[in-house]
């Protein structure tokens, strides 16, 4: 996977060119300081993900992450941060962002992110899910609760599974998942799989 890195600070953005040296399936192709250098940065270069900060200068990253669906649809970005706010995240998710992770996480962590991202699914950062949870969604009066079913389907969603490895996991052919995760989203009033999860775990529908 080509990855971009934007940050203001170089320390981070080396820090990350180290952590990511000895995989031989991520290339960094490019860095930038602030939101307008990534925006140019990305139609000059072909790749697959970005890890974003928030907080930048000249342009933030949420202001960024709303341009980039415009000039590089395809891009996935991964929110790198120490905000751990609830209003950081919630704007993330709804400009598309496919990961929110905290720049205090270990290598390991931050690559299950990438990987996961990067098969196209949606990785949020297991302790940013419980404290943050309330401010993703309204209120869930009235929803119905998930058959068994579509509970263990969520709970693989949010070990970060994709529908493929899903269906591997308890013996649906990838079309059903897909329909199950419909019904999911359906019933928990969600769009995305991360705001599943996140309704999951408020209702303490999954663990």
């Amino acid at each position: 996977m080509k990855v971009i890195i934007a940050d203001d600070h170089r320390i981070v953005r080396e820090g990350l060119r180290w952590m990511l040296a000895d995989r031989d399936d991520i290339e960094i192709v490019g860095e930038a300081e602030n939101g307008r250098e990534l925006l140019k940065l990305v139609t000059e270069t072909e790749a697959d993900i970005c890890l974003l900060d928030v907080r930048m200068p000249e342009m933030g990253g949420l202001e960024a992450l709303e341009r980039l669906r415009e000039v590089a649809p395809g891009l996935r970005v991964i929110i790198l941060t120490m905000h751990d706010q609830p209003a950081y995240l919630r704007r993330a998710i709804e400009l598309g962002a496919s990961g929110y992770v905290l720049k205090n996480t270990g290598r390991d962590e931050l690559m299950r992110a990438l990987e996961v991202v990067a098969r196209g699914d949606a990785y949020l950062q297991g302790e940013l899910t419980r404290p943050l949870v309330s401010e993703l969604v309204g209120d869930d009066e009235g929803r119905r609760l998930l058959d068994e079913r579509e509970r263990r389907v969520l709970q693989l969603v949010a070990r970060g599974l994709d529908n493929r490895a899903i269906g591997e996991e308890i013996g649906m052919s990838e079309a059903t998942v897909k329909n199950v995760l419909g019904s999911v989203f359906d019933a928990l009033g969600a769009k995305t799989r991360a705001e599943a999860v996140a309704v999951g775990l408020r209702l303490g529908i999954i663990e």
